[in-house]
């Protein structure tokens, strides 16, 4: 009978046990987990060492990154930031833009590298100068303007050799190198036809620049110009009503004017890839500003003795010299 009584009470019993004990197991914590550093400390009788904390990002320092950023300088220009190379030196014909144009700032010029469109800088040096005439100056005698009596109204002396306290006046002066090609400007550039005359006698242009030619005499004029030996157009302005004659400029070069019903109307546009030019006046001056420190080719034009170039490194002041005998 005794026994009968114990075997269900012992079947019960670890039953219990059992149940208690996987009760008990479900209520304790994970283990730990420790790292070699700490394991080595305790090992030591040592305190292992803290956990370096995180920071929120919204906490960081300025200027910390929560990853490596790769540094650019302007679009199209690769300063070699992130890439761990060093950019390429630029040599005088590439002049390296400042960081404050690559930075976006406004007095900055576009130019195009390489079909790259790039931020160049307009700094503050000058190249300045005179252009001086050394031989005999040629007396400026009057053009022949009876064939037509509008154009007979008035005497003209002949414009091409205007030489004043031994300055040559209406001399192209443009860097030819050591500056990028930049933008044509917005504004167009005019040529006028006034009182049976090209003016202004000299001008200048942009590759790219609109150019405007008008008329405002009440007789009829005909634009003939060219580049070289070709035409680049050739138009019929009947008076002072017709409208304004556009061409694009679309490369570099003198482009001559002149009028095929008054042959002693001449005019000249320099057209250059860049802005970095100037005309002299009747002082024989010129000034060409807002050029980064550098060096550069000059080159010097008259229509009548021709062109002459100069290194120069700039700032500078510089002469340009026609003694006449260059024609």
């Amino acid at each position: 009978m005794q026994r009968k009584t114990f075997l269900p009470i012992a079947t019960a019993l670890v039953i219990g046990l059992a149940a208690g004990y996987l009760l008990w197991g479900r209520q304790q914590p994970e283990p730990t987990k420790v790292s070699g550093g700490e394991v080595a400390a305790a090992s030591k009788g040592e305190s292992p060492p803290d956990p370096a904390p995180r920071i929120p990002a919204r906490d960081r320092p300025a200027g910390t990154a929560s990853r490596p950023t790769r540094a650019t300088a302007g679009a199209g220009v690769d300063t070699g930031g992130g890439s761990g190379k060093t950019p390429p030196a630029l040599d005088a014909s590439t002049t390296a833009p400042d960081a404050s144009a690559a930075a976006g700032t406004e007095s900055a010029a576009v130019a195009t590298q390489g079909g790259a469109v790039v931020a160049w800088a307009v700094g503050d040096a000058v190249i300045e100068g005179e252009v001086q005439f050394s031989g005999v100056a040629p007396v400026a005698g009057g053009l022949h303007r009876e064939a037509d009596p509008y154009c007979a109204r008035h005497q003209i002396a002949d414009p091409t050799v205007l030489v004043a306290n031994g300055k040559l006046a209406h001399v192209w002066v443009h860097v030819i190198k050591g500056a990028p090609d930049t933008r044509a400007p917005a504004a167009a550039v005019e040529v006028d036809q006034l009182d049976c005359m090209y003016t202004p006698r000299v001008t200048t242009a942009v590759v790219g620049q609109k150019i405007f030619a008008r008329n405002d005499d009440p007789i009829l004029h005909n634009v003939h110009t060219f580049l070289g030996a070709s035409t680049l157009f050739n138009k019929v302005m009947p008076n002072e009503k017709a409208a304004a004659i556009e061409y694009m400029t679309v490369e570099p070069g003198v482009i001559r004017w002149k009028c095929d019903v008054h042959p002693w109307m001449r005019g000249y546009v320099g057209v250059s890839r860049n802005p970095f030019q100037a005309v002299t006046g009747a002082d024989g001056v010129f000034r060409i500003a807002n050029l980064p420190p550098g060096r550069y080719t000059l080159e010097a034009w008259h229509e009548k003795f021709g062109a002459k170039t100069l290194d120069v490194i700039a700032p500078a002041r510089v002469v340009f010299a026609y003694d006449g005998t260059e024609h």
